[in-house]
């Protein structure tokens, strides 16, 4: 197995805190990317709500969403500083995808995925195509989540393969299930050796893959690290959301990707363990997720960085 680093708690702060840009007073939306999110379906409008907060929360500038008005209209009423795109969803108009660069422009980093839908055979096929054409090219990091890894999955080489010649970091979110997709391997072999299989994808990838779950495991090619937070109020539908969010932010801030997705899940996993404390396991939301990662930022970070 590849080097694992097992992080206290402590060490996950103080790196946490040596990694997150500070933010001067003289520094404006300009300074700190742009997050695009292609996110939500008519299905799952609460994805794009979920992503939009937790890039948000992470601190992107300008926080973009494109997707089909269904998942649009409740970000225009709750989230008004979220820049929204109509597009006809990504499974049925994947060629926004062409547009992601000009929108994010020089800097920032983009998330696909989250409540996308798998659309039907077709789709997927034209998905994936014009996902394969944006990896391809120089640009903004990736982050693919969700549906977007499913997508990609059934075969195992070939999405290797496409995952290796990629010319932009890529980020992959998946779970446990979500990983047998793209593998090919057992929920039950992944599980028994978690940081083997994951070191394993990203070596052989090139991609920083973060496997979810309880010890989520964060994999470069170079190694892997272990995140030392969680909590069982995270196991609730949209929680992923959020943490797709939170490292689409976190990379457009300027946070280099590995050091964003071990941030992302440190700081996702202590915010619901601060949340389980008045919630309780059972009652914690995920749209209570993002504020209360803001507060973790609060404390973990000196005060002081905020106004160099």
């Amino acid at each position: 197995m590849e080097k694992q680093i097992p992080y206290t708690r402590r060490e996950a702060e103080e790196r946490i805190r040596a990694t997150l840009p500070a933010r001067p007073k003289e520094s404006h939306k300009g300074s700190y990317g742009n997050a695009l999110l292609y996110c939500g379906s008519a299905t799952y409008t609460g994805a794009a709500m979920l992503a939009a907060m937790g890039a948000l929360r992470a601190g992107a500038g300008i926080t973009h969403l494109a997707a089909e008005e269904a998942a649009l209209l409740p970000v225009r009423i709750r989230l008004p500083e979220v820049v929204c795109h109509p597009i006809a969803g990504v499974t049925k108009s994947p060629a926004a995808l062409g547009e992601a660069d000009r929108l994010v422009g020089a800097r920032g980093a983009i998330l696909i995925g989250p409540g996308i839908g798998r659309g039907n055979g077709s789709e997927t096929a034209v998905f994936c195509e014009a996902l394969s054409s944006l990896l391809a090219t120089h640009g903004a990091p990736l982050v693919l989540d969700a549906d977007a890894l499913n997508m990609l999955s059934g075969d195992p080489a070939a999405t290797v393969a496409l995952l290796a010649a990629a010319k932009r970091p890529c980020v992959l979110t998946p779970h446990p299930t979500e990983f047998s997709r793209l593998t090919g391997l057992s929920v039950t072999d992944i599980q028994a050796d978690r940081s083997a299989h994951a070191a394993r994808f990203a070596k052989e990838t090139g991609t920083i893959l973060l496997l979810k779950g309880s010890g989520t495991v964060i994999a470069t090619p170079d190694g892997c690290t272990i995140n030392p937070s969680g909590s069982a109020a995270l196991a609730k539908g949209g929680s992923g959301d959020v943490l797709a969010g939170v490292i689409t932010g976190l990379i457009a801030g300027g946070m280099p990707p590995a050091d964003a997705a071990f941030a992302a899940a440190y700081l996702h996993g202590a915010a619901g363990e601060a949340l389980e404390k008045s919630d309780s396991p059972y009652g914690v939301l995920p749209s209570e997720l993002p504020a209360a990662i803001a507060r973790e930022i609060a404390r973990i970070v000196d005060k002081r960085a905020f106004s160099l």
